[in-house]
């Protein structure tokens, strides 16, 4: 058997960190057993779809690096792959079930459906549907529907009927078609309703794994029970665990800590490190490594080890990992992607600069970020020809000898006609020679006046990037702020 798994999104809002990582396992589980993974657009809720949301759900999936082997772009056996373009499917289950009668329609309006379900609240029953449709003649159904009475379609469920659910993370559930009630397959608009349509593609797909969210396992006896309507064998099913905030409370779309992928794009975050952040959200490899390369985890993922308890999402966990691909990057890389990020806040170079300015103003600061918008706050003070003093630098500066630090290096700076992080050592060592000052003492004096804080990169190397012009401008203020 070729495995065949799905990832099925509905085009109605961005792209969320939980739908990736659906996504994602989907697609693990296929390369790990050398099957085929669909990406398969279910549009049927037309209300609900936003314009320009299937096209960003691709883009995303694109950078992320998550490839399907059938799909609406690069289409397949079994196309098309957007639901609304599949109306004509539905229509032929639907008949049959209509002909067979386990189904039929129903007059119900939505104010009678609305007062049954408050009957039922206020009598503490589950609300279910009363089934005042399914006992019509089908003389009394002609007539309404020669009167022109909208209807919808509802599936004729059985009564008292066990339905098993034997899944791979879950284990044995357990439901009675008892506590389902006649579900709506088609609405009065003629669109098949979720729990219909997702069967009955999963059936014509050939799909043999359905690895979703957990929040779906309530729907799954509804689609079984179509399933077994036409004969078609059921698929195995694993639900995922649900994903927590910090709060251990169920991931919101509107979480302001947990960006759309879009975003973590935008910002230039390395693309693996998501991949590899969402891989270890419930799931478990063997031993302790925390850092896998794509081939690693497609050959290590297996559901087995997939927990059934929520996953936390964890920011701090996700920023470490970003920072740790991050710093691994090339230099060239690491510019690039800092370079679109000056592109997108419209920063450009100071005047003048070296070709390879940018690349070695990156390398002062890629082994602390986490991303490559990160540079942008990071780097200010190459940018901007003046700069604002912390409390910390304000203090430092105050210090007895601080000043005779200062004033010293600008003198010799001024005298210098070589601008490079070795002329810059030997100014700080003509210094320590004559004042008799040393480590903090000679050093962060400097630092303070030309970048307003007490801690940084490397201070030469800093030196030699910045403009001579800004160098002496920046210590020439700082001593005449002081008293």
């Amino acid at each position: 058997m070729t495995v065949r798994v799905r990832f099925a999104p509905s085009p109605t809002g961005h792209l969320h960190i939980g739908s990736v990582r659906t996504a994602l396992f989907n697609f693990l589980y296929a390369r790990r057993h050398g099957g085929e993974f669909v990406l398969r657009i279910e549009d049927t809720d037309t209300n609900r779809n936003i314009e320009g949301a299937e096209l960003a759900f691709l883009d995303g999936f694109h950078w992320l690096g998550i490839q399907w082997d059938e799909g609406i772009d690069v289409g397949g056996p079994y196309a098309p792959y957007r639901c609304m373009e599949r109306l004509d499917l539905y229509r032929e289950h639907v008949q049959k079930l209509l002909d067979n009668g386990q189904a039929y329609p129903c007059f119900c309006t939505d104010e009678e459906l609305a007062a049954e379900r408050e009957a039922a609240e206020r009598e503490g029953r589950v609300p279910q549907y009363s089934g005042r449709c399914r006992a019509l003649s089908e003389e009394e159904r002609q007539a309404k529907i020669d009167a022109g009475i909208p209807y919808s379609i509802r599936f004729r469920v059985p009564e008292n009927q066990e339905i098993v659910v034997d899944d791979l993370i879950r284990g044995h559930v357990t439901f009675n078609s008892s506590d389902i009630g006649d579900y709506v397959i088609v609405k009065s608009n003629g669109i098949p309703t979720y729990n219909f349509q997702v069967a009955v593609d999963d059936a014509a797909m050939k799909i043999t794994h359905v690895i979703r969210a957990e929040e779906h396992l309530s729907n799954t006896p509804r689609q079984i029970l179509v399933f077994q309507a036409f004969g078609y064998e059921i698929p195995t099913f694993a639900h995922l665990p649900i994903v927590l905030d910090h709060n251990r409370k169920k991931l919101s779309k509107r979480d302001p800590s947990v960006l759309p992928i879009q975003t973590y794009e935008e910002l230039g975050y390395v693309p693996h490190a998501i991949i590899n952040f969402l891989a270890l959200l419930g799931w478990s490899p063997e031993g302790e490594e925390e850092l896998f390369d794509i081939d690693a985890l497609c050959s290590q993922f297996d559901l087995g080890r997939v927990s059934k308890a929520g996953a936390v999402f964890d920011v701090d966990k996700l920023n470490w990992m970003a920072n740790q691909y991050f710093k691994a990057l090339a230099p060239d890389e690491a510019t690039a992607m800092v370079r679109r990020q000056l592109k997108r806040v419209g920063q450009a170079l100071p005047d003048g600069v070296s070709e390879d300015w940018l690349e070695q103003v990156v390398s002062l600061y890629q082994e602390q970020m986490v991303c490559a918008a990160d540079f942008i706050e990071l780097s200010k003070g190459f940018f901007d020809k003046r700069v604002a003093y912390d409390e910390e630098a304000l203090e430092l500066l105050e210090q007895p000898g601080s000043k005779e630090v200062v004033a010293a290096y600008l003198a010799l700076a001024k005298a210098d006609d070589e601008w490079t992080a070795e002329a810059s050592r030997a100014r700080f060592k003509q210094i320590q020679k004559e004042q008799g000052v040393k480590g903090r003492a000679l050093f962060m004096p400097v630092r303070a006046a030309l970048t307003g804080q007490v801690h940084g990169p490397d201070l030469q190397k800093t030196i030699a990037l910045l403009p001579r012009s800004w160098v002496l401008e920046r210590l020439a203020s700082a001593l005449e702020s002081r008293s």
